[in-house]
């Protein structure tokens, strides 16, 4: 006999909203599981991403450097370089060659200066006059101190005369200059002869020509090898490290050779932060691992109860088809035939979906070569398993209604096992493991602490428990409701017994909902904390948007130019001990120190206390700085009259705030900052224009190594990210769980409206009945969420000794749109529930 399976994929369209959730299942399956692995690949190249940004350009490709050596040695190097590079993917190099400082001869005067050569600096320099390209460029500086004029002629007049006379290179240098910066921008701090601005030939050969015996073996000689674009992927990243260690070696072992290896540092430092980005995307995958396999399996129980509902839509038939001699497994092959197509495009959908929506989730767009077929291939095996599940579903169905006639009973055996208490105790587990992570220290100070995939763990596990909590104190209680007398309020009667009679849909409900509300917060609340924690130590170590060393004679003065002063304060800073003490102008401090969320006028008013009053100097007392009047050395008498927990660069650590006009000599204070809310940038071109001298410039954006907390925020990210899918899921499952029971509900509730029953208690039994579901879900959720992310914020915190530890964000907002989102969800149900019952032919309800 020819059954009429060739139409079971038109026979799919006959149920629209079968169709529809097979579809949106899918969806969601194939987008958790490809954007599991799209997210854990851009992490790592997220990281390389960061890891590039922090370095010089030249310092990503690998470098060599040598010091105390001859000019022919100098030229040997950079021979080596040029061919071992070209031979291993580095075509272009820069090589540069300095002479030693000394106070060189120029028409009688002898300035501190050095001789050099570096390929492409002339096009990178900024000519003030002159710019003959076959002469000496001089920097002002020198040309002023020195009387030098253009065609002077240097060492007696041996060398080429000065064709140019060009401004010095100042911080922050441009990327040509960043690997050479020690070498070409004076360190005035420095030693007297110790550094000093170039003096640059016009060529490799002319330098050789007149420094080659000038030199003897002091001069020095750097090989870069700057690449079109720097690495996004670790991929690349490996690749670029294997290409440079290869030319390094062979470098390095022509010169140990020739025994001159010695002279030379061969370093590739991008390979530490390769490892280092490697290491987090593994963190990445395999914290998010365990989350993305719930929420995989809750997808295909998902796929499983669209069977049931499609298996009670084609009940008639399907029994007709057993009469006709169709077994279990021919009727599950059935199921498959008309799910496949919906559960195909779906599986699509979602793949699509999770490659477009990379930048909404993921930290970078940028993937390894791979990562899409991977993606694909998961996608694919998802689909695949949504297959095998409609099958064995339909089969197993077929089976027991036409066959067996038994009740399942294997599922009650799963009931018994304490699956709360084995997530109770993994968590316990993960908070133990993470709490005992002794701390690494370089040159005696503390590492950031790399976070781990059992330790990111901790939060997912307790919301989790709670999840699993929450359904077993559900079944305990639909247990109980059959008992339950409430006809007094006959809606929650009502709602109750369609909620123990539905208590299997019921506690699958709570789980996933409650999973849903609960990752959702704790990925929002644990990420959001990391990045605040991030944003307030960067600036607290700081102080400002950006900082610079200025000199003591600007400081004491406190004059500035305009342009300056509209952006900038002055901050004198005195180290005691333990105590940084600090001098301010409170005039113009809160507009231009970093604040974070202090409100300014409040900041303002603790520092208008500190004027001058002739006796001891009034102080802003900050952390657990002692109350009483105490003597400062340089400051004298120091009077606390007010106390704050932290302060710009002070931190939550010891120390002082006082007014520069307080202070009786303000050159006692010997280390002068300007801090400006401008990017560096900004901050040192206004500098320049105003000819004010700085040196160690800081930004906020980079003060710290940002990527172990980066790490934990990529995390979380996706965490929130599934958090969003389990919602969908859980609003899902809702509509489904109402839908598959629509025509018992319809029935019992047209009945119940024709004995008496009124619109508005029906109404208010379903509003009851689905907003209690909802209403649990998002209450334990919420607050597992909640209290979770309170105390994994300083748990997670890679740098727990930079005070202050990251603290759990405000969620309140993120839990009032969730509980309106569930309102919303829960009216929309309810009025689909309704007019069921409503639009229902009690006759046609019976016969059917």
């Amino acid at each position: 006999m020819q059954l009429p399976w060739r139409a079971a994929p038109r026979a799919a369209v006959s149920g629209p909203l079968t169709v529809l959730v097979a579809f949106v299942a899918a969806l969601l399956l194939s987008f958790v599981g490809a954007a599991a692995v799209l997210h854990a690949d851009s992490a790592g190249s997220a990281a390389v991403g960061y890891q590039a940004g922090r370095l010089c350009p030249q310092t990503v490709p690998p470098v060599i450097d040598g010091n105390k050596v001859t000019v022919a040695d100098a030229n040997r190097i950079l021979a080596l370089a040029r061919d071992s590079g070209r031979a291993n993917g580095f075509p272009t190099l820069v090589g540069a060659v300095y002479s030693p400082v000394r106070q060189w001869d120029f028409n009688g005067p002898h300035p501190w200066s050095q001789f050099a050569y570096r390929d492409g600096a002339r096009d990178n320099l900024k000519v003030l006059s002159g710019g003959g390209q076959d002469g000496l460029w001089v920097p002002k500086s020198i040309a002023d101190d020195a009387g030098i004029k253009l065609g002077d002629r240097g060492l007696n007049g041996t060398l080429p005369p000065v064709t140019a006379i060009y401004a010095d290179i100042a911080e922050p240098v441009p990327d040509y200059w960043c690997s050479e910066q020690q070498r070409v921008v004076p360190n005035p701090l420095a030693t007297e002869g110790a550094t000093a601005a170039p003096i640059w030939f016009p060529s490799l050969r002319e330098f050789t020509e007149h420094m080659d015996s000038l030199s003897d073996n002091a001069a020095a000689v750097s090989a870069r090898f700057p690449v079109e674009r720097l690495p996004a992927t670790t991929e690349e990243a490996a690749a670029l490290v294997d290409r440079g260690k290869r030319m390094l070696d062979g470098v390095v072992g022509t010169l140990r050779a020739e025994e001159k290896a010695r002279f030379v540092i061969a370093a590739n430092y991008f390979a530490k932060p390769v490892e280092v980005a490697r290491a987090a995307s593994d963190t990445v995958w395999s914290a998010v691992l365990p989350l993305t396999v719930i929420s995989l399996l809750v997808g295909l129980a998902g796929v499983g109860a669209v069977t049931v509902q499609w298996f009670q839509r084609r009940h008639a038939e399907l029994r007709l088809l057993w009469a006709r001699g169709a077994g279990p497994v021919a009727l599950g092959w059935r199921a498959v035939l008309e799910l496949a197509l919906p559960l195909l495009v779906g599986a699509g959908a979602g793949l699509a979906a999770a490659r477009l929506a990379l930048p909404w989730y993921a930290p970078s767009s940028d993937l390894t070569d791979g990562t899409g077929a991977l993606a694909s291939a998961v996608a694919g095996g998802v689909f695949v398993a949504a297959l095998v599940v409609v099958g064995a579903v339909a089969a197993t169905r077929a089976h027991r209604a036409f066959q067996t006639g038994a009740a399942r009973r294997s599922a009650r055996a799963w009931r018994l096992v304490p699956w709360e208490l084995i997530t109770a105790v993994l968590a316990y587990l993960a908070w133990a493991r993470r709490e005992s992570t002794p701390t690494k220290l370089a040159f005696g100070q503390p590492l950031p602490e790399t976070a781990d995939a059992v330790g990111l763990a901790f939060p997912l596990l307790v919301v989790l428990t709670v999840a699993l909590v929450t359904v077993r104190l559900a079944r305990w209680g639909l247990r109980a409701a059959h008992r339950v007398r409430l006809w007094r309020v006959p809606a929650a009667q009502l709602a109750l017994r369609r909620l123990a009679a539905a208590a299997g849909s019921v506690v699958g409900i709570l789980l996933v909902g409650t999973l849903a509300v609960g990752t959702l917060t704790v990925g929002v609340g644990v990420a959001d904390a990391q990045r605040a924690a991030l944003d307030t130590k960067s600036g607290l170590f700081v102080g400002a948007e950006s900082a610079a060393l200025i000199p003591t004679r600007v400081g004491v003065s406190g004059q500035l130019p305009p342009a300056l002063a509209a952006h900038s304060t002055l901050v004198g800073v005195l180290k005691t001990g333990q105590n940084i003490n600090l001098v301010i102008d409170p005039a113009t401090f809160t507009r231009s120190a970093w604040l974070g969320d202090r409100d300014p006028a409040d900041t303002q008013a603790q520092l208008d206390v500190l004027g001058g009053t002739g006796g001891p100097v009034p102080a802003l007392r900050v952390g657990r700085t002692p109350e009483a009047t105490t003597t400062l050395p340089r400051l004298g008498q120091v009077k606390p009259v007010e106390q704050v927990g932290s302060f710009p660069l002070i931190g939550t650590g010891q120390g002082y705030v006082v007014s520069r006009a307080a202070v009786r000599d303000l050159k006692q204070v010997d280390v002068w900052q300007i801090w400006s809310n401008q990017p560096l940038d900004t901050l040192i071109r206004d500098l320049d224009a105003a000819g004010i001298h700085h040196l160690q410039s800081r930004s906020r954006d980079k003060a710290l190594d940002g990527l172990p907390f980066l790490t934990v925020t990529w995390t979380f990210d996706f965490v929130t990210a599934l958090g969003v899918v389990l919602a969908v899921v859980a609003a899902a499952a809702l509509v489904l769980a109402v839908e598959v029971r629509r025509r018992q509900n319809a029935l019992a509730g047209a009945l119940a409206t024709r004995m008496g029953l009124r619109q508005r208690t029906l109404v208010a039994s379903h509003l009851t009945e689905l907003g209690g579901l909802a209403g649990v879900s998002v209450a334990a959720g919420s607050a597992a969420g909640v209290v979770c992310a309170a105390v994994s914020a300083p748990l997670l915190d890679p740098s727990p000794w930079l005070r202050p530890v990251a603290g759990a964000p405000d969620l309140l907002p993120l839990v009032s749109t969730t509980t309106g989102v569930a309102a919303v969800v829960v009216a929309l149900v309810c009025w689909t529930a309704v007019r069921s019952v409503t639009t229902a032919r009690v006759g046609e309800l019976i016969r059917g």
